[in-house]
């Protein structure tokens, strides 16, 4: 223990302030190189927002390439590529394997573990954290970074004061506050001097006006292209699967499409989504496809017969 100004000050190499899958990661890492390692977390257990993850089956990456991997992530995928060449979803899906989490990859390369559990995913990397050496200290919010001469110097948390070589701020963004994703890091950063972007939406369902989407509550699609119209102008699309909500639209290709519609609502412009239910056809293929149904199958109730052609 050190001292300062008469007070006794916990030391450690490095302090990890959040304890989801960043912070369980860079805690477990550094303690495994030997550093005297604590990991902070403000609720009563880590990786809450992990064990929800993928409607609890907890999709873990993509074995998507590298140029499409970072795609996704936009205009900002660039900052991710020196840290996917040393980690990327090989090394975790070896990394997996070590701590006996079986894996699947299903359709547009996602990856799962095998027996969808994810609370099970949360307790083996809470098992590898504490085989490393880390300290898990929960119930713990960190209230101020402490700044020294040469930079930040440790925690303030609890009333108490942890000082750290090293602090490193994992805390996540402002997306799900039950789960502890409040937006503390912004707060904590800010109050250092760091310039913070203002926070927006991405990864989300959407609401739509009308009533399709509530009339069609529950239906999944697979196979289908939706196309984003910004202002009656075609700017994005992607392929895969989605579903009606009673509000709106979600899966997969709704979310990644989401922060590109949430970046025009904030410009007031208009958005106008279309879905395209069979993107491989084009329309004369399709009318021909029809036509064959309803000449094989014109005996059968029409909405059975659209449905029969959709699936197939």
């Amino acid at each position: 223990m050190a001292k300062q100004t008469g007070r006794k000050v916990a030391k450690y190499q490095v302090i990890v302030i959040g304890g989801g899958p960043a912070g369980l990661m860079a805690a477990g890492q550094a303690a495994g190189q030997g550093a005297n390692t604590v990991l902070l977390e403000k609720k009563a257990d880590p990786g809450r927002k992990l064990r929800i993850t993928g409607k609890g089956r907890c999709n873990l990456t993509n074995i998507a390439p590298l140029p499409d991997f970072i795609a996704h992530f936009g205009k900002n995928g660039r900052f991710l590529r020196t840290a996917f060449h040393r980690f990327f979803s090989s090394d975790l899906i070896a990394f997996l394997a070590d701590l006996d989490v079986d894996i699947v990859t299903e359709r547009g390369g996602r990856v799962f573990p095998a027996d969808e559990d994810a609370p099970a995913v949360v307790d083996a990397l809470v098992r590898w954290v504490k085989r490393q050496g880390v300290a898990v200290k929960t119930k713990s919010p960190v209230e101020q970074l402490l700044v020294g001469n040469e930079g930040i110097i440790g925690v303030r948390v609890g009333g108490h004061e942890l000082h750290a070589d090293v602090v490193i701020v994992t805390t996540g963004g402002a997306s799900y506050p039950a789960t502890g994703s409040t937006g503390d890091g912004y707060r904590l950063a800010a109050a250092v001097g760091h310039t913070i972007v203002p926070v927006r939406p991405a990864l989300v369902p959407l609401e739509t006006a009308g009533d399709v989407a509530p009339r069609l509550q529950g239906l999944s699609l697979r196979n289908v292209r939706v196309r984003v119209r910004i202002d009656g102008r075609k700017r994005h699309e992607d392929f895969g699967e989605m579903l009606f909500t009673h509000f709106g639209l979600s899966g997969p290709i709704i979310l990644s499409l989401s922060g590109k519609v949430v970046d025009a609502l904030r410009l007031k412009k208009k958005i106008t989504l279309s879905i395209d239910l069979k993107p491989a056809l084009n329309d004369v293929k399709l009318d021909a496809r029809l036509l064959r149904d309803l000449d094989s199958q014109g005996k059968r109730q029409f909405h059975t017969l659209l449905k029969i052609s959709i699936q197939t």
